[in-house]
């Protein structure tokens, strides 16, 4: 995990990411906070990841 992490530090400048707000129901922010607590993330970090396998299966079904 620590490589991943090193490849996207290098790949993703501050102009390459944009910030945004995202509000969650109760139970989905609890259920995020559990999962990134697991895999010692940020919760930010997780739902980028989250979000971007979403769009790569989208469009692979396109």
């Amino acid at each position: 995990m620590m490589v991943w992490r090193q490849i996207l530090i290098t790949f993703m400048t501050q102009s390459d990411r944009v910030q945004t707000s995202v509000y969650f129901p109760k139970d989905v922010y609890d259920a995020l906070v559990k999962w990134a607590e697991q895999e010692d993330r940020p919760i930010s970090n997780l739902v980028v990841r989250i979000v971007s396998k979403a769009i790569e299966d989208r469009q692979k079904q396109q």
